[in-house]
């Protein structure tokens, strides 16, 4: 074998390890919105923007994480997320419009117009919701939160984040 080869064979097990650093830097993208034609982007642990509630924002009343599963057995505590403007008067499974603005939420098994008092603990906010559609889709997610929800609650700009759960009356 050449030396030439041999070199360009180092190089090429090399380049992976060159371009290793970069990755860490690009921005975590959430999904993509079909009304502006962007990327949501959340943000990430040392970004800029400072994690403050929104103007507004209803802080929490109980700051005491909840015990236990909700009453039909899904946790109580977990990760949200949102979904918006890609779907504005779409008909959620409830069968009544999306409106972005309202304060409701997906659920996988919550009977539809079941109120949730949801606590956001990051920003110690919270808002209540009607769960009127089925979600979320990812695994790992126990809520999907309507855009307007997740304004009040100051995670939008997350994209998502650790929620607590409680079934009002």
């Amino acid at each position: 074998m050449s030396p030439f080869h041999r070199l360009s064979g180092a190089l090429l097990a090399l380049l992976p390890f060159l371009f290793w650093g970069c990755v860490g830097s690009m921005p975590h993208r959430t999904g993509y919105d079909r009304a502006t034609g962007t990327w949501k982007r959340s943000h990430e642990p040392g970004s800029s923007t400072p994690a403050t509630p929104p103007a507004g924002a209803t802080p929490m009343t109980d700051t005491v994480a909840p015990s236990g599963k909700l009453p039909d057995g899904s946790p109580a505590i977990g990760q949200a997320s949102w979904y918006g403007s890609e779907s504005p008067n779409a008909n959620t499974a409830s069968g009544e419009a999306y409106v972005p603005a309202d304060k409701t939420a997906a659920h996988r098994t919550l009977p539809f117009g079941t109120k949730l008092r949801v606590r956001y603990p990051k920003l110690k906010t919270q808002v209540d919701v009607r769960i009127n559609d089925r979600g979320p889709h990812k695994e790992d997610r126990i809520l999907d939160l309507s855009e307007g929800a997740a304004e009040a609650l100051g995670l939008k700009a997350d994209g998502t984040g650790e929620v607590w759960l409680d079934v009002l009356p």
